[in-house]
């Protein structure tokens, strides 16, 4: 989950598609700007997409959460 400054979400939304195992980004209304699905093998692979995402210029803040088991509702 990611902030954004005033103006900056459409670049931030090209630099992230750049990113390598960033799944799905979407631009939300509410708390955060941004929400991005990223699909990793290990944490320290999270830790090296997550080190790019503080680079991109115009993102004030990150929230990252780890999904534990994914549960269909079919």
């Amino acid at each position: 989950m990611i902030n954004v400054e005033v103006g900056k979400i459409a670049h931030v939304v090209e630099e992230l598609k750049r990113i390598q195992n960033i799944e799905n980004i979407a631009v939300v209304a509410g708390e955060f700007d941004i929400i991005v699905r990223v699909r990793v093998q290990s944490l320290e692979d999270l830790f090296e997409v997550t080190e790019k995402i503080h680079k991109i210029n115009g993102i004030e803040r990150t929230t990252t959460h780890v999904v534990e088991k994914e549960v269909s509702s079919e």
